[in-house]
């Protein structure tokens, strides 16, 4: 499949890219730095864009089959504490593309936390996410717009605390609501669970929630 690629320099996004890339996808990586993306394949397309700013990537959606968002604040709690528009205005913009270009696929990467959950750990309801409130409260603004992109296979990747471990392919997933008694989940599965997205059917217009 041909795939356009927000936030590719990005933790989790490198995740996917790498995974997409093995599996002999083809991808755009939409970047603002291109010099991030350290290494050459002879599938990837490294553009220079701005999720906030259409005009600089909306070409580049010509031909393609699906687009993946794991744009983000970065892990600066500072940074995701203040307001930002990256998610809402940065889904609207997409959309917006892929509307252009006939595009009806999008699998987007959001958090746990973004509507109640019983199952969400204590620390990170009264501890972590108060501390990122500016990411979360844009994160609802670009879930109440994609609520109403009724003609875009939209699915949302809702994800437990994030590490750095290796795939493993053993993990848990809901509707909404985490599996309970989760701790956190590898950006490496979440990149695996992310891409079967691009062709499945099952969680279209719904979140999946994904921990250990």
């Amino acid at each position: 499949m041909k795939i356009i690629l927000f936030g590719a320099t990005g933790l989790t996004g490198r995740e996917i890219l790498k995974q997409a890339l093995d599996h002999g996808h083809e991808v755009i990586a939409i970047v603002r730095n291109p010099n991030l993306i350290e290494f050459k394949h002879s599938n990837l397309t490294i553009n220079e864009g701005d999720v906030l700013k259409m005009q600089t990537f909306e070409d580049a959606l010509t031909g393609c089959d699906v687009v993946i968002s794991a744009i983000g604040t970065g892990t600066s709690f500072s940074k995701a504490r203040k307001p930002t528009t990256l998610y809402s205005d940065g889904f609207k913009n997409i959309i917006t593309a892929m509307r252009k270009h006939r595009i009806s696929r999008f699998v987007a990467l959001l958090s746990v936390g973004t509507i109640p959950d019983p199952n969400e750990a204590f620390i990170h309801k009264t501890m972590i996410r108060p501390m990122l409130k500016g990411t979360y409260d844009d994160m609802r603004r670009a879930e109440s717009f994609l609520a109403k992109c009724d003609d875009i296979d939209w699915i949302g990747i809702r994800p437990l605390r994030l590490n750095n471990k290796p795939r493993t392919g053993k993990y848990r997933t809901g509707i909404d609501i985490l599996p309970p008694k989760g701790v956190n989940i590898s950006r490496a599965d979440v990149a695996e669970l992310m891409l079967i997205q691009m062709i499945s059917e099952k969680y279209i217009h719904k979140y999946i929630t994904i921990a250990d």
